[in-house]
């Protein structure tokens, strides 16, 4: 019997009347009818168009994913990425609201990064959003009128202790100068958290396969998890459940995208 039968499914609609749960209520009341995404929804004027790599954020639209609103969403998948899961299992143990919205006052990015001519360019940045870590001010409107919008980055101040830097101070190739490194050898830094964001058509062309190949394997290999990867073509953006990167900046963001600056980059495997 196929997995999306509606007998099997609690509130589901068979013969024009719902069906009896299959398990009993959650916490937070009664069983709720299921939306499932298996079948194209019809357009309501509710969702914000999304222009990939648009040059100003105005142009660009922000990245909707919410699950409160489903007729407002313009990417597929869930905010948090591997997160998300857990976010499901507080909400069926009752240990949050299935209605809850962050709180995002005083999350402003600690620096300002950014923007730079390639923001504006679909085909150099594919699997992170720019605009993510201003999001609550560049579409503050938006979350005014209602609209669910969150950041996809953070950007934060922050101090790391690394023993090699430590055994550099101590040998002397490394001389504190209270700014960046502190006479305890830590180091001050910009971390900033990056949570996935696909551009599938951006994706698809880095592996050079096309855009219905990747939808289709995705859709295939996560056993059918986002159903709307083949019955949305509409949505060009996917947030994936998988974890997000972190990047620390030693010394000024300010001079990054300047062409006298000169970047070192220190690529790291999963730290957990």
């Amino acid at each position: 019997m196929p997995s999306d039968d509606p007998a099997l499914i609690p509130g589901a609609q068979v013969n024009g009347a719902a069906s009896q749960p299959a398990f009993p209520p959650n916490r937070t009341g009664a069983p709720r009818a299921i939306l499932l995404t298996s079948h194209p929804r019809r357009t309501t004027g509710k969702t914000i168009p999304l222009h990939w790599g648009a040059a100003t954020p105005s142009e660009r639209g922000p990245v909707v994913a919410t699950l409160h609103d489903p007729d407002s969403r313009n990417a597929i998948g869930a905010h948090a990425g591997s997160y998300s899961i857990y976010r499901a299992l507080a909400i069926a143990a009752g240990q949050l609201s299935a209605n809850h919205r962050p709180d995002l006052t005083n999350t402003t990015p600690a620096e300002r990064i950014g923007p730079f001519p390639q923001w504006g360019d679909p085909a150099r940045i594919v699997s992170l959003d720019p605009w993510g870590h201003m999001a609550p001010e560049l579409f503050a409107a938006h979350i005014a009128a209602g609209v669910d919008i969150r950041p996809t980055m953070a950007v934060t101040r922050a101090r790391i202790n690394m023993p090699e830097i430590v055994q550099a101070v101590r040998a002397g190739r490394l001389q504190p100068d209270g700014a960046v490194l502190t006479d305890a050898s830590d180091v001050r830094v910009t971390k900033i958290a990056i949570e996935p964001v696909w551009f599938l058509p951006g994706v698809a062309r880095r592996f050079g396969i096309s855009t219905t190949d990747l939808r289709r394997c995705l859709f295939e290999q996560t056993g059918g998890m986002f159903p709307e990867l083949v019955t949305r073509p509409d949505l060009d953006v996917f947030l994936p459940p998988i974890g997000g990167m972190s990047v620390y900046l030693f010394g000024d963001p300010a001079k990054l995208g300047r062409a006298e600056t000169r970047i070192a980059c220190r690529v790291h495997d999963e730290c957990n």
